[in-house]
């Protein structure tokens, strides 16, 4: 058997621990958090995407303790499935899309991210003026509380509280969403979610001749950042995926039942 390197994160609380401690005594590879093969985050979807964040080139195990998980694809009932998939290399693997996010200033400065859900803008205090563009096309001025981009698998998240659309994650696609956006007979916004080609680009500049707002910040997944001279933001499909480990396929329909409605059994 190669000898593979892994690694596990947990989510604080007992229940977790205990299973990260029965992994440790099962699993027969090298305990290392320095570019393991393999990660086990224990917890819910907030610990895959920390574990996702951490380690993007390693395969994630995702264990879901107390709700189930969207992105988990192994129950605590699983422990042993998990341990035989690892020791014997008998998972399978699914590829989730990821958007990349590049943030620029008006000084010139560059910062790049990654997100497996979405990415946020957001002035929750001040009105949001952007003028938004789909490739180098020009779509609208928005007036608003912000946006939400999201990948196909991030669209159950804070995408769907937004009444954005559920998207099959068979699909290669990201959605931009707003958040309170202001329509009168002054101001005009698309007023609905728009479903784009993962072959398209995003771009939202700050409309010239307005401030940026104080409170402005935006948010990839669960990281946050506070940029004061923020002149444009760029969305687009990321080339890498993150590689997430499951034993059997788990249906798209019967993973957004199990989610969010009410079981018939």
């Amino acid at each position: 058997m190669i000898n593979m390197k892994y690694c596990i994160i947990v989510r604080d609380n007992g229940n977790s621990k205990q299973i990260q401690d029965f992994l440790i005594s099962k699993i027969k590879h090298e305990y290392s958090d320095i570019n393991p093969d393999y990660v086990i985050a224990i917890g819910g979807d907030g610990t895959i995407i920390k574990a996702g964040h951490k380690y993007p080139n390693s395969l994630i195990f995702g264990i879901h303790t107390g709700h189930l998980g969207h992105y988990a694809n192994y129950s605590v009932e699983d422990i042993d499935v998990v341990v035989d998939n690892i020791n014997n290399n008998t998972y399978n693997i699914q590829d989730l899309d990821l958007l990349s996010a590049e943030f620029v200033t008006e000084s010139g400065n560059i910062v790049n991210d990654f997100a497996l859900n979405e990415v946020t803008i957001v002035s929750p205090l001040r009105t949001l003026i952007l003028d938004v563009y789909i490739d180098n096309d020009f779509l609208e001025r928005y007036r608003g509380t912000g946006f939400c981009i999201s990948t196909p698998s991030g669209s159950t998240a804070y995408n769907k509280s937004l009444h954005g659309s559920v998207i099959d994650n068979r699909l290669k696609s990201m959605q931009l969403t707003e958040i309170a956006g202001i329509n009168s007979t002054a101001y005009k916004t698309l007023g609905s979610p728009i479903v784009l080609s993962h072959e398209r680009r995003i771009k939202l500049d700050v409309a010239e001749g307005f401030e940026v707002p104080e409170d402005l910040f935006i948010t990839v997944d669960h990281i946050s950042y506070s940029l004061k001279d923020l002149k444009s933001l760029y969305i687009f499909y990321n080339n890498k995926t993150l590689k997430m480990a499951y034993n059997k396929p788990e249906n798209f329909i019967n993973r957004i039942s199990r989610s969010f409605l009410i079981s018939k059994k």
